[in-house]
């Protein structure tokens, strides 16, 4: 009888291993999220800046951020597709609205995580690689 729980002992142990190893052989197939982070900064002097984003599809609102000057504004999403945000910053009565999340700009950015500043003659996007900011947009009428 005792030989009998042993057997059966060893046999439940056996197949707790086995599920475990299941479970971790199939878990690490689960694709890995990868997230993109966009940064604003403004950087105009003693001017507020508007920074407005949104995604077509899904359709997603991030709403108004009224930035002081100095102050900084930063989202993160999931990379997948159908996410293109269009950011449209403001100061006065010039603007300029553009992508930030397609596959140049994040390349130009070096990473996963792209800093925009904003100065009085224009948008910068900053090369992580170099540590440079790179003037890319003027504003618009």
């Amino acid at each position: 009888m005792e030989m009998k729980r042993m057997g059966m002992a060893k046999l439940y142990c056996f197949a707790l291993v086995l599920v475990f190893a299941f479970g971790l052989s199939s878990s690490s197939r689960v694709p890995r999220e990868r997230k993109h982070y966009v940064k604003f900064i403004n950087n105009l002097s003693n001017k507020v800046l508007n920074v407005n984003c949104k995604n077509e599809k899904p359709y997603i609102d991030l709403t108004l951020h009224i930035l002081l000057p100095k102050e900084e504004y930063e989202f993160n999403y999931i990379v997948g597709r159908g996410m293109a945000f269009r950011c449209d910053l403001r100061h006065g009565s010039t603007s300029k609205a553009f992508l930030v999340s397609d596959r140049a700009i994040k390349r130009e950015c070096g990473r996963n995580h792209c800093i925009w500043k904003a100065q009085d003659d224009g948008v910068y996007l900053l090369n992580r690689k170099t540590n440079q900011y790179t003037f890319k947009f003027g504003w618009e009428n």
